[in-house]
């Protein structure tokens, strides 16, 4: 199982000599302690009025990382659909130092709820108000000892309450929660699967891929592919049911023609009856009429 690891700094004393106060690594700015888990924009990089770094040229190492990603964004994308006040990023700059651009990290997927979902090109934390609740990195080859290792400690010291980890090459998930100020693995449920508080869903590995599931009713979220063979299945579904209501129609108007011609035949037949019981009247009379002449 993948797990994150915490750094802590020391403070230095030489015997015999009076120390001057030294600043521990409590005291240092975030970015100094974590300065290996920083994000380095690749260029070409889009940077705002105040040059803080925004949109760049990063691309997903592996497609497995590309529809991790893409799948994660757009289920809860899904899920928050009718929560505007909570923002779903992927791959937004997280600048979480004001005055140091370099403060810089770009999870490649995190929650904030209560910020709003307007559209953003960063994300800094003093203009927001808070850190992201959640934030997911997906590892890659060239990343993992990063992800594994370097980022947990800083995404811990930042206050974030959900780290995950997703191993798409070799599938494993790991989830951590903010427990006293310290990450604490997320135990496996009884039905397999990791519970996010922050996103009130369960995460998984199905099929070798990461999954979204809703406690409510166990129902895994699709992606993008599932989705769309599904609205194929249930409009071919929905065609075919428009063909046999038709088919029904036209058997029905078929049937409606075939009465209403047998109730005209059976007007014409009536009318031809009661001609003819006229007509064996007639005869009567005249035959009576001959015989009392007779």
């Amino acid at each position: 199982m993948m797990k994150p690891r915490s750094r802590t700094g020391e403070t230095v004393v030489v015997a015999g000599i009076e120390p001057e106060p030294v600043r521990t690594a409590r005291e240092l700015p975030l970015s100094v302690i974590h300065a290996e888990a920083l994000y380095r924009p690749v260029p070409p990089v889009e940077y705002d009025d105040e040059g803080y770094p925004g949109p760049d040229s990063n691309v997903p190492e592996s497609t497995q990382h590309a529809h991790t990603s893409a799948y994660t964004f757009n289920s809860l994308r899904a899920v928050f659909r009718d929560r505007p006040g909570d923002l779903i990023a992927h791959d937004l700059m997280l600048l979480f130092e004001e005055g140091n651009r370099k403060a810089t990290l770009a999870p490649d997927l995190m929650v904030v709820l209560g910020v709003g979902n307007e559209p953003r090109d960063s994300y800094k934390t003093w203009k927001e108000g808070k850190v992201p609740d959640l934030v997911i990195e997906v590892v890659s080859r060239s990343t993992w000892r990063k992800d594994v290792h370097v980022k947990p400690p800083l995404y811990e010291a930042l206050g974030i309450a959900e780290f995950w980890l997703f191993d798409p090459l070799n599938p494993r998930l790991a989830g951590f929660a903010l427990d006293g100020g310290r990450y604490r693995e997320i135990a496996e449920l009884p039905e397999g699967g990791l519970r996010s508080h922050v996103l009130g869903l369960d995460l998984l590995v199905l099929d070798g891929e990461l999954r979204c599931r809703d406690p409510r009713d166990a129902k895994v979220i699709p992606d993008h592919v599932e989705t769309v063979r599904m609205l194929e299945v249930a409009e071919r579904k929905l065609t075919q049911a428009d063909r046999e209501r038709a088919e029904a129609d036209r058997q029905r108007g078929e049937a409606d023609r075939q009465r209403a011609e047998a109730d005209r035949e059976l007007e014409v037949s009536e009318r031809e009856r009661e001609q003819a019981l006229r007509r064996v009247a007639e005869l009567e009379e005249l035959l009576r009429q001959a015989r009392s002449e007779s």
